[in-house]
């Protein structure tokens, strides 16, 4: 819910897929909070 244009958030289970792999330089800071804040640790930059 972060960074929609990067995550898609699916109702049926709560998890999220990529739909932007590159990340434009306008969503970088939204993209780090997406990833501090993922309760499962699921998410990371490389």
């Amino acid at each position: 819910m972060i960074a929609p244009e990067i995550f898609e958030l699916r109702d049926v289970d709560g998890h999220s897929s990529v739909v932007q792999e590159d990340v434009p330089p306008d969503q970088e800071e939204r993209v780090i909070e997406a990833v501090n804040s993922c309760p499962e640790r699921a998410i990371s930059i490389s």
